[in-house]
């Protein structure tokens, strides 16, 4: 207990240095835990999330036209060890009274289901019951809409005004997906659940349904229940059964880089905090040099001396790594919810906490003992006989095999062809950083003495005094600024590629889902306001066998007399429509991103599922697009409904003219067709989700840098200090001859002016760097961005860095201002 009580006297003698350096390792220590916690939470609840959005049925039975009989599900629901429900959906209109609401704001799409309380329907009640015959909305839309259960729901159909009690509120889901608000409403529909028998008789449609959802009771029985859903199939013209397969894989590989990007940030933050208790220390050790001399003229041994001092970094690292995990915690709970909301993850599991406490605690107690072992080792090589002389130690240079490293470090890192480069660059950055600052100081001298006079020159004597403390505290400041220039770029680059991508593969100005697209719909189109073109598509997601495991493809069936006016992709040779000509009936173009999941060659086949079975299409070219976030396989039109018999489309693509908007081209449209468009994207739609998407991804990564960065204001604010506690003699030295404490505070300053200014410069050159090494390999979503600096963001980032300097030195330098003459005089 002595030995602790000790080490706390010790710590206090400094007290602003110590707060200081706890307070870096609370900032490390909390940064890590957040991001491990908030990383390790989100691939847990990933999964579980995707498989009860979009996998709670095992199968799914479906016609070739729009509408099948309901004697096929009689057949279904017959079936042993299988959970069904038909399902049957229609788009109409909310009989909404307020005013203000356009027609646009009401579409409503309804789907009747033979049974609303199932695990294959998987509504998490709230309130009411499922198993009453009425209406089942989410949370999010009975706030919208202000309704409770025993509510009515109303609607405008063709056969006239309909209502139905609401008597069931459910949890958020995919199935019953709503818009945020009404305003949001003009962009998507709302979502009711209703029992089948309601629908059918609200659209005259008795006996007929949509579709058919199949759960098997056990993973055992899956097998017996496919066989028997196989004969039924087979005993019925147009329909057609698929397995449900999500891409859970390949779903969460889209965000690798981004997981990889949060860990180099996380760490940051505890490696800078490193930087700070090295520096701290070894100033420490030199300042205490003459009871460390004293202690062992009583018999003290380095052995001993060495434990004094690894009791105070412990000590320090015990403080800091508790509060830390304390602080980590709300902000795991905090980065936890942005990374969940990004993902789309919604109420997912518990956390995961234990491998961030492990990791963060190894963080907290190791790095700081790690970081410290060099002032520790020199402790117990103080000699007594030169304390004794009173000879000043000669400042040793600079390491030169530190240089040899770094430089080893830095080459190594343009042979890396991943982000984990952005490791050995910045470690082998570090490493030559000194002599970058000594250079950078030289280049300064002439500005400094011109611009400031006296007190630019003695700045620079003190840089120069003290280079090895001031050129490590830089370094810590210019990690910071090369990472926020990399991620601050990196996020402006990818949008500009995206907007240019999506605009170039969307096909036209907006692309309408219809519930079915009928007999003279197209020419409808054709004839709205402000349409100068307009074609009909096929899109169905097809089951593609890989490696014995079934996936989900979305193959686009395509027409060659359409397809260079509305271009759904890019890269290919020669035009679009000489593409598709050319196709053959087993023939396919896949884009980048499924022929990298394939992981075949050119002229190799893939097997998709066709309504005579299994079928092997050759793949004769890849191409670029954004369809489906660049997930799909292209077909001719003709083959497409040769191959899977889907004998109706749901699509078209629309041209606008250039006076029309694209709000007014969607209302003109709605006014057209009314409650029969289920959606209506255009590619600003899908520019603006994967820019809200990146930028969110981005603001998390550089938030946590922002906290790395603050570290590194720590880090100037503590060597100045430092400095002043060494030079306070100086300091009153300086008074008594007539400098004034404005000159004072203008030198302190300056100080840490250059310290940031060689940080910053040095900073956003080695950033720019690493934009100009990722830019061949840097993803998100599999797309990659071409080499490219913002001068406004390299200009604000500028002066970030130098605020954070200049901020940092003002506590400093009013504290060196205020020094007492009597005392400084006095001071030994």
């Amino acid at each position: 207990m002595k030995q602790w009580k000790i080490a706390w006297r010790n710590l206090m003698r400094r007290k602003s240095r110590t707060f200081l350096t706890i307070l870096s390792i609370i900032i490390g220590v909390a940064s890590t835990f957040s991001v491990i916690a908030a990383v390790d939470s989100a691939e847990k609840s990933f999964p579980i999330f995707i498989k009860e959005a979009f996998a709670k049925a095992d199968f799914n039975i479906a016609g070739t036209e729009a509408y099948f009989s309901e004697d096929v599900y009689e057949e279904v629901d017959n079936i042993e060890n299988a959970t069904a429900v038909a399902v049957l959906k229609e788009n109409t209109k909310l009989l909404v009274e307020d005013e203000g609401i356009s027609s646009i704001q009401k579409r409503v799409v309804v789907t009747g289901y033979s049974k609303l309380d199932t695990a294959v329907t998987g509504f998490k009640l709230i309130e009411g019951d499922l198993k009453k015959e009425g209406a089942v909305i989410t949370d999010k839309t009975a706030k919208i809409w202000e309704s409770n259960v025993g509510d009515t729901f109303k609607v405008e159909t063709d056969r006239g005004v309909k209502e139905i009690e609401i008597t069931a509120i459910v949890k958020y889901t995919q199935e019953l997906m709503g818009p945020s608000s009404w305003s949001m409403a003009k962009y998507h529909h709302w979502a009711v659940a209703l029992p089948l028998p309601v629908v059918q008789e609200w659209f005259d449609l008795d006996g007929k349904i949509q579709g058919i959802q199949v759960k098997g009771s056990n993973p055992e029985s899956i097998a017996a229940v496919e066989t028997a859903m196989d004969e039924v199939v087979k005993g019925h013209s147009g329909i057609f059964m698929q397995p449900v397969v999500v891409n859970i894989d390949e779903e969460f590989q889209k965000m690798d880089s981004f997981f990889l990007a949060l860990y180099i940030a996380g760490f940051l933050g505890i490696v800078l905090s490193a930087f700070i208790i090295f520096n701290s220390l070894y100033v420490s050790m030199k300042e205490r040099k003459n009871e460390f001399a004293v202690l062992k003229t009583i018999g003290y041994t380095p052995g001993q001396l060495q434990v004094m001092v690894l009791t105070e970094v412990i000590l320090l690292a015990l403080i800091g790594t508790g509060i830390g995990l304390l602080v980590g915690y709300g902000m795991a709970l905090g980065l936890s919810s942005l990374v969940f909301m990004l993902i789309g993850i919604r109420g997912g599991s518990s956390m995961v906490l234990l491998p961030g406490i492990v990791l963060s605690l190894i963080a907290g107690l190791v790095v700081p003992v790690v970081a410290a072992w060099f002032p520790i080792r020199n402790v117990g090589r103080i000699s007594v006989i030169q304390v004794l002389k009173d000879n000043q130690a000669k400042a040793k240079g600079t390491n030169k095999w530190f240089g040899i490293i770094g430089v080893g470090l830095i080459i190594s890192s343009f042979f890396i062809n991943h982000l984990l480069l952005v490791l050995p660059l910045l470690a082998g950055i570090a490493l030559i950083f000194p002599y970058l600052f000594k250079l950078f100081v030289l280049f300064m001298k002439g500005f400094y003495g011109f611009v400031f006079r006296f007190s630019g020159d003695m700045a620079l004597r003190n840089l120069n005094r003290n280079l090895s403390r001031s050129s490590m505290t830089s370094v810590i400041l210019c990690l910071g600024i090369a990472m926020i220039v990399l991620m601050s770029s990196l996020n402006s680059a990818l949008l500009q590629t995206y907007e240019k991508v999506i605009h170039s593969t969307y096909g036209g100005n907006l692309d309408i889902m219809f519930h079915h697209i009928e007999e003279g719909d197209l020419e409808t189109i054709k004839e709205t306001k402000g349409v100068v073109d307009a074609t009909t598509y096929s899109l169905q997601s097809m089951i593609w066998t890989l490696d014995d495991e079934k996936r989900m493809l979305p193959v686009y069936g395509v027409g060659e007399y359409w397809i260079d006016r509305f271009p759904l992709f890019t890269g290919q040779k020669g035009t679009h429509s000489d593409l598709i000509k050319n196709l053959k009936s087993d023939e396919v173009v896949l884009d980048e991103i499924s022929y990298g999941v394939w992981g075949g060659s050119m002229g190799e086949t893939i097997t998709l599922d066709t309504q005579e079975g299994p079928k092997p299409f050759k793949v004769v070219a890849v191409v670029n697009t954004m369809k489906n976030q660049g997930f799909a396989a292209f077909m001719k039109d003709d083959h497409f409904k040769e191959s899977f018999g889907v004998k109706y489309e749901k699509n078209a693509l629309v041209v606008k003219d250039e006076k029309t908007s694209p709000l007014q081209l969607r209302e003109n449209i709605y006014g057209q067709f009314g409650e029969r468009v289920e959606e209506m994207w255009g590619p600003e739609d899908w520019v603006s989700v994967i820019g809200s998407m990146i930028t969110s991804s981005f603001s998390i990564i550089n938030a946590l840098v922002v906290l790395a960065i603050i570290i590194s204001g720590i880090g100037i604010t503590n060597t100045l200090l430092i400095n002043i506690m060494e030079r306070v003699r100086e300091i009153g030295m300086m008074r008594a001859v007539g400098i004034t404490r404005k000159q004072i505070i203008k030198m302190i300053l300056l100080e840490g002016f250059g310290i940031g200014l060689a940080a910053t410069v040095v900073g956003i050159l080695v950033g720019i760097l690493l934009i100009y090494m990722t830019s061949d390999f840097m993803e998100y979503n599999s797309m990659t961005f071409e080499f490219g600096v913002s001068n406004l963001i390299i200009g604000l980032i500028f002066l970030f860095g130098i605020i954070v300097s200049l901020v940092s030195s003002f506590t400093p330098s009013r504290r060196a201002a205020k020094i007492p003459l009597n005392e400084a005089l006095r001071y030994e």
